[in-house]
């Protein structure tokens, strides 16, 4: 029974984070690019301050809860590979996030709104592919962690 609570816990929580950055990526920036160039810029930056103050603790909690369930599903062994894939995944997408999207993110939080700085759509256009690319492998280890969880319940 417990299993079974943190692996609704973990996809509850994993689902609602891929379903969000997939939002953004596909819905919310697209929406945004389509703004004159000031508006574009205070809402990109109002984005980047809440996403960067609540992302941290989602991406984290989402590992955590993966690595949960990889450790009570040690001896049902295709279980725990494709946990372990996606805790694998999880990982680098968080370190990939803060080497390339979080510094892209900070300079975006620190623009002047009175001057934009030359090539900042560059700059969001950047952060836009590299975040399709997360939100690619977001997906993979989403599909993962949903077949351990089937996998682990079934037999």
């Amino acid at each position: 029974m417990q299993l079974i609570v943190l692996q609704s816990i973990a996809l509850i929580m994993t689902g609602l984070m891929v379903g969000n950055e997939l939002a953004v990526s596909a819905f919310v920036h697209p929406q945004l690019n389509q703004l004159e160039d000031k508006c574009h810029a205070a809402s990109t930056k109002a984005l980047a301050r809440i996403y960067g103050s609540i992302m941290p603790f989602w991406y984290v909690t989402t590992l955590i809860l993966t690595i949960g369930i990889a450790f009570i599903l040690q001896h049902h062994r295709s279980a725990l590979f494709f946990t372990t894939i996606a805790a694998i995944i999880w990982s680098l997408l968080i370190l990939f996030t803060i080497v390339k999207l979080v510094p892209i993110n900070n300079k975006i939080g620190q623009m002047s709104l009175e001057k934009l700085p030359d090539g900042w759509k560059d700059l969001r256009k950047r952060w836009d592919r590299l975040h399709a690319i997360r939100v690619g492998f977001l997906v993979i280890a989403l599909i993962c962690l949903t077949v351990a969880c089937q996998i682990s319940t079934s037999c």
